[in-house]
């Protein structure tokens, strides 16, 4: 247990954690493929130039690039869960540091391989298509020949595979001051103890029924972020920059389409979703009014907005219980589906219990062939 009264990762029951084993028994067993892509991926230059020679050169280039991403796919994934549990970690942050050199270093290996592929001529790349060698990778060999206006030179695909890291540091940045470097102090509940206030616990005071309570939860809690507000909104700038860096460089109208693009939607669909429900606040704007009025409030602030409207029927429900809840309400989706389910949230799919260091927020990571870890 912390200063702060923040539970460490030794503080925690074994059951209580997810089980890493079903990615990499031990660090060696991730050591061993790590090393395994390191000696492999330059196999890649084998292709070079010779990609669209013919189906089966194309086939066996593509299944080559496969087992090579299925294996950095659980290296990250590890390293990633790993870094999840503990921020400041300086094992763990070494490790998701190797692997990101790594991806880098594959990315420029391999930063031939889609410009070659959009090079082929349409009536080559069609014959290719129904050659049975190709069978399995018709679906992708479409989505990449509709990147076509926004694929580079293969000097200029590498420039930005050995960049890409370097432009995401932003997002390094906000992680480890939110998860790691800020401090929110304690609160005094409505029962006269004192609780640590953290991103994970923050959400609990807003639905306390004491305004006062959630109102000092509210601005305690943000006033940390106020005290670090020049630093955060560098990072969020440059995180647009970056944004803007990689739309102009692919020759995109606007960040908003290359967001949209890989996905196939078009930007007028986003802006009508935009535009849909700006023009129906009304609503919610008479729901809010509602609950001022029901809790007796003569303004309505962002901390009133959580807590249960009807006291009475306030309800607390354990971890437990909770899956059990779950797993009832999902018997329609049949046998497998919810005995998979049940073995994994009744097993260590999940790390449950929030501990210092640990990354803020829910998520769910999977990869293939492993768990949707939580």
């Amino acid at each position: 247990m912390t200063s702060t009264g923040v539970q460490t990762r030794a503080d925690i029951a074994e059951s209580d954690k997810w089980d890493l084993r079903r990615l990499f028994v031990d660090v060696s067993k991730w050591q061993e493929d790590f090393a395994w892509v390191q000696q492999t991926y330059p196999r890649l230059r084998d292709w070079k130039g010779r990609v669209g020679e013919t189906a089966k050169n194309l086939a066996n280039c593509l299944e080559f690039e496969k087992a090579l991403e299925l294996k950095i796919e659980r290296l990250y994934h590890f390293a990633s869960l790993q870094l999840a549990e503990d921020s400041a970690n300086n094992e763990y942050l070494a490790r998701i540091g190797q692997v990101q050199n790594l991806l880098t270093k594959v990315g420029e290996a391999a930063a031939f391989v889609v410009p070659e592929i959009q090079a082929i001529d349409d009536q080559k790349l069609a014959k290719f298509m129904v050659d049975p060698a190709l069978a399995d990778w018709r679906i992708k060999l479409h989505k990449i020949r509709r990147m076509k206006p926004h694929v580079l030179s293969e000097p200029e695909e590498r420039i930005l595979a050995l960049g890409s890291v370097a432009l995401s540091g932003y997002d390094d940045t906000f992680s480890q001051l939110t998860d790691v470097d800020m401090k929110f102090g304690v609160l005094t509940d409505e029962t006269g103890r004192e609780k640590p206030l953290t991103q994970s616990s923050f959400g609990s005071f807003l639905v306390k029924r004491d305004h006062e309570l959630r109102k000092r939860a509210f601005h305690q809690f943000y006033e940390e972020f106020l005290d670090h507000q020049y630093t955060l909104a560098t990072s969020l700038a440059y995180s647009v920059k970056t944004d803007v860096f990689r739309a102009r460089t692919r020759n995109y109208s606007s960040a908003l389409e290359s967001a949209l693009f890989p996905d196939d939607v078009p930007v007028e669909v986003y802006d009508g979703l935009i535009a849909s429900v700006r023009a129906n606040l009304k609503p919610l704007f008479r729901y809010f009014d509602l609950r001022r009025h029901v809790l007796g409030l003569s303004e309505l602030h962002h901390y009133d907005t959580y807590v249960p409207l009807v006291a009475e029927i306030e309800t607390h429900i354990s971890f437990d219980e909770a899956v059990e809840k779950v797993i009832a309400a999902l018997q329609p989706l049949g046998k497998e589906y919810v005995d998979v389910l049940s073995e994994g949230l009744r097993g260590r799919w999940c790390d449950r219990y929030e501990t210092k260091g640990k990354r803020s927020g829910a998520f769910s990571s999977g990869s293939y062939g492993a768990p949707p870890y939580i």
